[in-house]
């Protein structure tokens, strides 16, 4: 991203979140103002400010088996480390999921892709659609955990909302398989610990090449949840207790 990304994210230092106690009102809201009603907002990004939460699930399941016809086994988290189509339909109707959502322990908060490849505009709007949606989550009386997800360039813009000394779920499906996205995903992992300084980790995907070294060099637990496709995961390591 370079020397351009560096500049939009440097703006003036902000003396702390703003409040808003109720967003604009627009007859056609595409953006989903009233997901974010009465949060608080921090960054140049004006991300809505997440309540911190201290969690270590034995099991995550993926949305779209929470939301299949017929399950009977809410004793786990949920989690929304998927393909952005179908966190797409949670997005236009969030309401419709509220029922089985809170038959779990919790969730996970959502995951729409921000690919280092991908236009600047689409990634912010992604990062805000993430905060936006676990805010609305948690204010519906979840316990959601913050998914935290940046790059180098831009961790202390996008991280803004998120809280410190929180449990946090890191996404790395597929990230490890490429050397470059190997070396992006660790610089980021070091970032959001720096900045942070979380209570523990969920992590999912694979833990091959050192890339979750930095956490637990720090001594904060990391929970792995391989990444199998949808599916229940087992709890699968528990370091640093």
């Amino acid at each position: 991203m370079g020397n351009i990304s560096k500049q939009l994210y440097a703006r003036e230092p902000e003396e702390g979140p703003r409040k808003r106690t109720k967003p604009a009102h627009h007859a056609r809201d595409v953006f989903h103002a009233w997901m974010v009603e009465g949060a608080e907002f921090a960054g140049p990004l004006d991300m809505p400010v997440l309540a911190a939460a201290h969690v270590d699930p034995d099991r995550i399941v993926a949305l779209s088996d929470v939301m299949r016809p017929g399950r009977r086994d809410f004793d786990c988290f949920g989690h929304a480390f998927e393909d952005d189509d179908i966190l797409g339909r949670f997005w236009n109707n969030p309401s419709a999921y509220l029922r089985k959502m809170r038959m779990l322990q919790g969730m996970i908060g959502l995951d729409f892709s921000v690919s280092y490849d991908f236009p600047v505009p689409l990634k912010e709007y992604n990062y805000w659609r993430n905060n936006a949606a676990t805010y609305w989550l948690q204010q519906q009386g979840l316990v959601c955990v913050p998914q935290a997800r940046c790059e180098p360039d831009n961790c202390e813009a996008v991280l803004a909302g998120h809280p410190k000394h929180s449990t946090i779920a890191i996404g790395a499906r597929s990230m490890v398989r490429r050397i470059g996205d190997r070396a992006v995903l660790k610089a980021s992992v070091e970032c959001i610990v720096d900045i942070l300084e979380p209570y523990n980790i969920l992590w999912y995907g694979s833990d091959l090449y050192g890339v979750i070294d930095y956490p637990r060099s720090k001594g904060i637990p990391v929970h792995v949840y391989p990444a199998k496709g949808r599916g229940e995961l087992d709890h699968h390591i528990e370091d640093g207790d």
